[in-house]
C-alpha cells in the first residue's frame, strides 16, 4: 500500500475533509502507537507500512508506555493541538487510523501488535470499517 492510499483510508474512516488532515491525524496516532511498542515489534509493524509512515513509528520514543484507551486518545489529542485538525475528535481519528493500520497489516502481524498493547486498545483494531480494495 502506498502512503496516499493509506491516507485515503484514514480520510474515509475518520470522516476528514482533506488528505492533509488525514496525514496530520495519521502522524499523531502512529507516533503515539510507536511509543507503546518495544523490541522487534517496531520493525515488524514498520515493515508493513508505507515508508513515510514506517519512519514515524520507528522514530518514536519506544518506551513501552502501555497507554490504556483514554491515555492513548489523550496523547493523540495533545499531538493534534496547534494543527488544523480538531484535537477534540482524537478518539474518532485514533479509531480511523487504527482501522487503516489493521487493513494494512497481515493478520499475524496485527495479532502480534495487539499482544503488545493494553487490552483496552484492542477494540481500536477490531471491527475495521475501511476496505483497502476500494482505494
Amino acid at each position: 500500500m502506498r502512503e496516499n492510499e493509506f491516507y485515503k483510508l484514514v480520510q474515509e474512516a475518520s470522516h476528514l475533509e482533506t488528505i492533509d488532515h488525514a496525514r496530520i491525524a495519521s502522524e499523531a496516532v502512529l507516533e503515539t502507537l510507536g511509543e507503546t511498542l518495544t523490541g522487534g515489534e517496531v520493525e515488524d509493524v514498520a515493515a508493513q507500512l508505507p515508508s513515510e509512515l514506517a519512519s514515524i513509528v520507528e522514530d518514536a520514543d519506544h518506551d513501552g508506555t502501555g497507554y490504556d484507551r483514554e491515555a492513548f486518545v489523550d496523547r493523540v489529542g495533545d499531538r493534534l493541538q496547534g494543527t488544523d485538525v480538531e484535537d477534540g475528535d482524537a478518539e474518532q481519528f485514533a479509531d480511523g487510523v487504527t482501522d487503516a493500520i489493521a487493513a494494512t497489516l497481515t493478520q499475524d502481524e496485527l495479532q502480534d501488535l495487539k499482544a503488545q498493547l493494553d487490552d483496552d486498545l484492542h477494540p481500536l483494531f477490531e471491527g475495521v470499517t475501511v476496505d483497502p480494495e476500494n482505494v
